[in-house]
């Protein structure tokens, strides 16, 4: 089995795709929220898994830097995404997704993984410029449409 470096290759994808930063945790800003995707490596395997967070600008009363989007999902910062999920629950992306990224990190395919990655990242991206305000997403909520952890101000 052949090691490849998830954390860089999910890092390598989501600067393609737009998203800023450094590290295992990337963002874009958008006019009302920030949108955050992070990798978090698993405990018990060589998978990994690719979280989702929404911070809305409307909800925070303090000064959103680099840093405090860096560690939204690390507990370290006082600003805390609204709303997580894991990408596969996004709505639109592929009911294999998690498949395809494990068959690639298990066959050591980079290419295949940054290509899985690029494309569910781009298909998230498409989902939330229509599905970004509190009240679409509490409905998908509410519908059972998107499995999230939304905080009860959304």
């Amino acid at each position: 089995m052949i090691k490849i470096q998830t954390g860089k290759i999910f890092g390598k994808a989501a600067k393609e795709t737009g998203f800023k930063g450094s590290g295992v945790t990337r963002y874009i800003e958008f006019p009302n929220y920030w949108l955050i995707v992070n990798h978090q490596k698993s405990f018990y395997s060589i998978h990994f898994y690719v979280n989702v967070g929404l911070i809305y600008k409307e909800l925070v009363n303090n000064t959103i830097t680099e840093d405090v989007l860096k560690n939204a999902f690390k507990g370290k910062t006082t600003v805390f995404p609204h709303v997580t999920f894991r990408i596969e629950h996004c709505p639109g992306i592929p009911d294999d997704l998690t498949v395809q990224i494990g068959h690639a990190v298990e066959n050591g395919q980079e290419e295949i993984l940054e290509n899985v990655l690029k494309e569910a990242l781009t298909k998230l991206l498409t989902f939330m410029k229509k599905n970004y305000s509190r009240q679409d997403i509490r409905k998908m909520y509410e519908e059972k449409k998107l499995s999230a952890l939304i905080l009860k101000e959304v």
